[in-house]
């Protein structure tokens, strides 16, 4: 995982935060190409996000609720 010592990474913080999550079949595919798009560009915009993204499909979520724990995470919100 993805977690160290016991303790959620910011990423996962955000995504509880944020209610990024759901049934959590999902959830780690798109959390690593999150943590991807963060460790190619710390500072992504929106459109980078997105497109990053992608390649995920959630069925049970909007992306929305994905994005805002982004952007939560590089602070534009």
């Amino acid at each position: 995982g993805l977690e160290k010592n016991g303790e959620l990474t910011r990423i996962q913080e955000a995504f509880i935060e944020e209610g990024a999550i759901q049934c959590g079949f999902c959830t780690p595919g798109i959390i690593m190409a999150v943590k991807s798009i963060l460790n190619e560009n710390p500072h992504p915009t929106e459109e980078e996000i997105m497109e990053g993204l992608s390649g995920n499909f959630c069925r049970c979520i909007s992306h929305y609720q994905v994005i805002e724990a982004v952007k939560l995470i590089v602070g534009g919100k």
